[in-house]
């Protein structure tokens, strides 16, 4: 019975410790989002931003090579429910490419990919199954149904967005 309970704690502790994470992850973007110059999504139609993001991941176009800049580009897509974006941005967060390797993070974003766009379902699948698969030897079934849930409640942003690039 003791076991369990310190099972118990360990799991709900490192949830916490995950959940954390990702907070300061997200004040982290924000506090670089403050240093940088300010460019709004208004001035630029979706696919525009999204071949800006590429041009950036990728350097071509007379862009510099930055996978952070891409990785902002694609997040402020990804939140206006652009399932390419949050294509590109679940498989930066699975690399670590541009952002910190975060496999919660991943699945969120392949997952409303996957939901949003069927073409990219059948593309992604084994990637969702196999970060599934380490989510549910890391987390407790509460826990994992707590990530389902916050997938299957995700609503687009709203709105004006702001993009922060140099």
């Amino acid at each position: 019975m003791c076991s369990n309970a310190k099972m118990a704690s360990v799991v709900t502790l490192s949830l916490i410790i995950a959940l954390l994470h990702i907070k300061a992850s997200a004040e982290t973007t924000i506090q670089s989002a403050k240093l940088n110059s300010t460019v709004t999504t208004n001035q630029s139609s979706p696919q525009e931003l999204y071949q800006q993001a590429l041009n950036y991941l990728l350097g071509r176009n007379n862009t510099e090579k930055s996978a952070e800049k891409a990785a902002s580009l694609f997040k402020t897509l990804a939140e206006q429910n652009w399932s390419s974006a949050q294509h590109m941005l679940g498989n930066m967060y699975l690399r670590g490419k541009g952002v910190e390797k975060n496999d919660l993070l991943a699945y969120k974003w392949l997952s409303l990919a996957s939901k949003n766009n069927m073409q990219l379902a059948a593309a992604i699948h084994n990637k969702r199954r196999q970060l599934y698969e380490n989510l549910q030897n890391n987390l407790s079934i509460k826990s994992l149904n707590k990530v389902e849930s916050w997938i299957a409640e995700w609503k687009p942003s709203q709105g004006q967005t702001h993009i922060q690039l140099n």
